[in-house]
């Protein structure tokens, strides 16, 4: 099998990381057209002009396929999954770890951590983290209807968030740290707290003046 490598294109640039929480759904995404982008799983629906799709779930590829390659023009990414199609597959390395090889990844339990590392790759000197709650809020575990092939309760996700997901995290800052990368979460809610809170408003306000 033929795998892909990351290659350097976003080298000093701002990469916006769409996730799958219910914040999401409340912020201005239009003021990214033009940005770089990933899209995690469905964000390519609330998102199509994302430059990447990246996921990491065989049930939810077939699923989406139809409509991905009918509607999203970007490239999509995979890691874990194995599937048909036209996706660049990198290589995976386990768990735990933080990936400095640009054909792999560690899957730390969930996707956003996976796009994290496909944003290193790509050379980026700030990452913004849009939706990525890593909690049940009110009520509700995605911006989205939730994943229709997966039985996953309320208290299901609670507890994948609580005890697999989030502890891994920590894997990602000093990589992260000693490469000049600059994380910001635009979710005040967000139970990952290793970055600081910025609202989206004020990171596109930030970038523009930077520009001049």
């Amino acid at each position: 099998m033929a795998y892909w490598v990351v290659p350097p294109e976003w080298t000093g640039e701002t990469v916006f990381i769409l996730g799958g929480g219910p914040s999401l759904a409340r912020e201005n995404l239009r003021q990214l057209v033009g940005s770089r982008v990933i899209a995690i799983n469905n964000a390519y629906e609330i998102f199509p002009q994302a430059d990447v799709l990246y996921f990491a779930d065989n049930k939810w590829w077939y699923h989406h396929a139809k409509q991905i390659q009918e509607t999203f023009e970007g490239r999509c990414i995979v890691t874990i999954a194995d599937v048909n199609g036209p996706v660049r597959r990198l290589r995976h390395l386990g768990q735990i770890g933080f990936s400095t090889d640009p054909g792999a990844l560690y899957d730390g339990a969930n996707s956003t951590y996976q796009a994290l590392q496909i944003a290193y790759h790509f050379g980026v000197k700030r990452i913004v983290l849009i939706g990525v709650d890593m909690k049940v809020i009110n009520g509700h575990t995605h911006w989205h209807g939730g994943h229709k092939y997966t039985k996953q309760t309320q208290l299901g996700y609670e507890n994948v968030f609580q005890h697999t997901m989030l502890p891994l995290f920590k894997y990602a800052v000093e990589p992260l740290k000693q490469a000049g990368v600059e994380v910001i979460i635009t979710s005040r809610e967000s139970a990952l707290t290793l970055w600081p809170y910025k609202s989206l408003v004020s990171v596109v306000q930030d970038m523009k003046r930077e520009e001049f």
